[in-house]
């Protein structure tokens, strides 16, 4: 099975921050599109395949025609929705590092209100639910979503999916579309470094080692890869360190010697054999002892 950390994952945004290549491979299981079979239930709306907007293929299409009048008895004004129920053999997504799907929206309206679309991952039921507005969709627009999923509150046992509308956030007469795609499970297919950031950005140059924290994702548990950690200094590496580490947050201390010369300096972090390289600058400045040992 593979290790899953919450902090990983949690960071995967800091690493947009980061010198690196295009996204590493991803190994996905398809849990809908519009050519995939899947079942989804409705009320209140129409759920179907479609090849009007698809990122291949078909997407599956939510219809909304908004009605102030006509929804359930307690609620006129009621919530439109969608929803599928995940098959039992793939319900534990501890081994995934994301849900991924994308959304592309029509509509009679000018624009989508701010809270155009909700959506729900069931971790098994109601009271155990990761919920989120998909306020990224706009009309005439492919909205892309992923979410990790160290951040669902039981991502061992993941039951369903639902999209909805609340029909509140329109007005009585609206149309709806949106196309639904590639509703998918990601993760890594290869040892892959997300973040690598020093503890300081500023170091003094007295100070023998540069920490360095490192995130590691997409092995297997009990696996292992080789990190290369290199100073950098105009184009060319100073001081460099390999570390071998399995999936998970480790700090690397990078030996850099006491008298490091001050100025501005990157630290690059890469798995061995890989052209993946992430960069971060650091700065090292004169200690402020060294004047008082003088």
């Amino acid at each position: 099975m593979r290790i899953l950390y919450p902090l990983i994952l949690m960071l995967i945004a800091a690493t947009v921050a980061c010198a690196q290549p295009a996204e590493p491979p991803m190994e996905a299981l398809v849990l809908s599109d519009g050519d995939s079979g899947a079942q989804w239930n409705i009320a209140e709306a129409t759920m179907e395949p479609d090849a009007t907007h698809a990122r291949s293929g078909q997407a599956m299409r939510f219809h909304v025609d908004v009605n102030h009048e006509t929804g359930e008895p307690n609620y006129p004004i009621g919530w439109p929705r969608t929803y599928i129920t995940v098959p039992e053999d793939i319900r534990d997504w501890r081994a995934w590092d994301f849900i991924d799907f994308w959304v592309y929206a029509e509509t009679s309206r000018d624009s989508l209100p701010s809270t155009p679309l909700g959506f729900i991952v069931r971790c098994p039921d109601k009271a155990n639910s990761f919920s989120m507005t998909l306020s990224e969709v706009r009309k005439d627009e492919w909205a892309h979503f992923r979410i990790a999923t160290a951040d669902l509150p039981n991502p061992a046992d993941c039951t369903g999916l639902q999209f909805y509308i609340s029909e509140s956030n329109y007005s009585h007469g609206d149309v709806l579309d949106f196309w639904i795609d590639d509703v998918a499970l990601l993760r890594y297919a290869e040892p892959t470094i997300i973040s690598a950031t020093p503890l300081n950005r500023v170091h003094y140059s007295d100070v023998s080692v540069l920490r360095v924290r490192v995130e590691l994702t997409g092995m297997d548990e009990g696996a292992s890869a080789e990190v290369l950690t290199k100073l950098i200094s105009n184009g060319a590496p100073v001081r460099q360190s390999n570390a071998r580490l399995g999936a998970g947050a480790h700090t690397i201390p990078l030996e850099v010697g006491a008298n490091t010369p001050a100025g501005d300096y990157e630290v690059q972090t890469q798995i061995v054999g890989s052209d993946r390289t992430l960069s971060e600058p650091v700065r090292v400045v004169s200690s402020p002892w060294e004047a008082e040992a003088q």
